[in-house]
């Protein structure tokens, strides 16, 4: 995906190989040499000249610094490295490396003496020279040095920086001891990397977290059309509250053939993630009796999740396709389903940065079962429910110039439930409850694999209730809820409280 800044020409790499003995630096200087031209930054700092500008940047809005850690070399000409971990893997903005060098540094070169130097690389990546000091074995002395986003984007992505120095031939091991370092010493190092526009988990990760979650919402808000052929003719209005989430779901009434939906609902997220998300849907369809009916609908979604760290991913798309319900035979059997296929228009902004947009497209499968045994003392109700959502992502650059490659996440779920119901006439109230055994899989490509919740597997969820009706077409309940029974990674609960209007 990216090209690589080649090393500087003349550096001994079989010495540097043999002294380092990191299989990690030398993978990825293979991978520098296949491409970049001469990208590498030769910036020699000099003190005090860019002081200025690299402070501006360190305290810029969503800067971040890390610590260096401190290496030394007992070695003439010696060498030392150390590895970096746990650093944002995107940035809209340069680094700034500010290093502070003790040791043999006086000389400035001359009579076909080397200057005495140290070469400073980056995950193999020559980012510049540091040095003399004009001093021998005194105190330290501060360089900077600039690495640029372009050199910075394809080094990060992994999480992890290895800092290496180099020093030149003419550098030797005289000095004593410096800040806990052992005696003999031919120089030590150590420092900060400041990172200037920070966005966190790059984008692919946060676009794979957020289709995730949209799809979980677009099967959970989609439009009940079993009612236009099992009763329930009426037209309702939901308003749902639960613990981390809400939801208002307003339906047209009668049988059709035209029909209108509206849902919405806002989710608290694992990691203090939210979404919000709305869901409009219409549709018509042809009545074959009073039993089954056949027609198409039409579905326009929005979707806004924001991140912990103040990135933010937004998509408005639609879903277009045929749909059905029938009863099956005489018996109190029912069954739907739907076939849906659409577009998405998506936006993603990471926290301080520009907006890059992406689309998309996904597509939806979902199949209902429902039955009713009437028993002695209450109502069963069996359920089967199965869902198919696949999102994809289209590949673009973003406003950074980087590449995003294009990944997509599959989502299928089978909900297995036994629902109650035993009316109590004397008060117009019908008691409720239900077991469900739901078996889900979610699947990514690319860099969705590796960061989308995988929930895969059967998970329990218990349902309790209790409804009343005024006989007069308003109906309310309230429904307590605990899901993700058996999941180590899922667990949720609450409270939903339910009014219908039957008009």
């Amino acid at each position: 995906m990216y090209n690589y800044a080649q090393l500087s020409v003349g550096f001994p790499w079989g010495m540097f190989f043999a002294l380092r003995g990191k299989m990690k630096t030398y993978h990825k200087i293979l991978k520098n040499e296949l491409t970049r031209g001469d990208h590498a930054i030769q910036n020699k700092a000099k003190m005090g000249m860019l002081a200025v500008p690299f402070l501006l940047a360190a305290t810029a809005a969503n800067a971040q610094t890390t610590s260096i850690q401190q290496v030394h070399s007992t070695d003439n000409a010696g060498s030392a490295s150390t590895t970096i971990v746990g650093l944002p893997t995107e940035t809209n903005g340069d680094a700034t490396l500010d290093l502070s060098l003790y040791g043999d540094f006086s000389w400035s070169g001359g009579s076909g003496t080397p200057a005495e130097t140290l070469t400073v690389f980056v995950d193999g990546v020559n980012v510049g020279v540091i040095g003399p000091t004009g001093i021998d074995c005194g105190s330290a002395v501060n360089f900077n040095l600039a690495v640029d986003q372009a050199t910075l984007a394809p080094l990060i992505a992994d999480g992890q920086l290895d800092v290496s120095y180099q020093a030149s031939s003419s550098v030797n091991n005289f000095c004593g001891s410096y800040n806990g370092s052992p005696s003999g010493v031919s120089f030590v190092v150590s420092g900060t990397i400041t990172y200037d526009g920070v966005t966190g988990p790059a984008a692919e990760e946060q676009i794979a977290g957020f289709m995730e979650n949209r799809a979980r919402a677009l099967v959970q808000n989609q439009p009940d059309v079993m009612r236009f052929v099992d009763g329930r003719t009426g037209g309702r209005l939901n308003v749902e509250v639960s613990q981390g989430s809400g939801s208002i779901d307003f339906a047209t009434g009668g049988r059709g053939p035209v029909w209108a939906t509206l849902t919405g609902s806002s989710t608290k997220l694992e990691a203090g993630n939210d979404q919000s998300y709305f869901l409009g849907s219409v549709g018509t369809h042809l009545s074959f009796g009073n039993n089954s009916i056949i027609g198409a609908m039409l579905q326009v979604d929005k979707a806004v999740q924001e991140f912990s760290n103040g990135d933010k991913v937004e998509g408005t798309g639609w879903l277009v396709g045929p749909y059905f319900a029938a009863q099956i035979s005489e018996h109190p059997l029912f069954l739907d389903g739907r076939l849906l296929y659409g577009k998405t228009d998506n936006k993603f902004t990471p926290d301080g940065g520009a907006t890059d947009s992406f689309d998309g497209d996904r597509w939806l499968a979902m199949v209902n079962l429902k039955g009713r045994v009437e028993m002695e003392h209450f109502t069963m109700f069996p359920v089967v429910a199965v869902s198919h959502v696949r999102d994809m992502q289209d590949a673009f650059t973003n406003s950074s110039n980087v590449d995003v490659a294009s990944q997509g996440i599959e989502q299928t779920e089978v909900a297995l439930s036994l629902d109650f119901e035993k009316p109590i006439p004397s008060r117009d109230l019908v008691l409720s409850w239900g077991l469900s055994g739901i078996w889900s899989d979610t699947d990514g490509d690319v860099a969705s694999s590796s960061v989308i919740g995988n929930h895969n597997g059967w998970r329990g969820r218990i349902d309790a209730g209790l409804n009343y009706s005024n006989g007069a077409g308003l109906n309310a309940g309230l429904n307590a809820f605990v899901d993700g029974l058996g999941e180590d990674d899922l667990e949720s609960y609450g409270l939903s409280l339910t009014l219908d209007f039957q008009f």
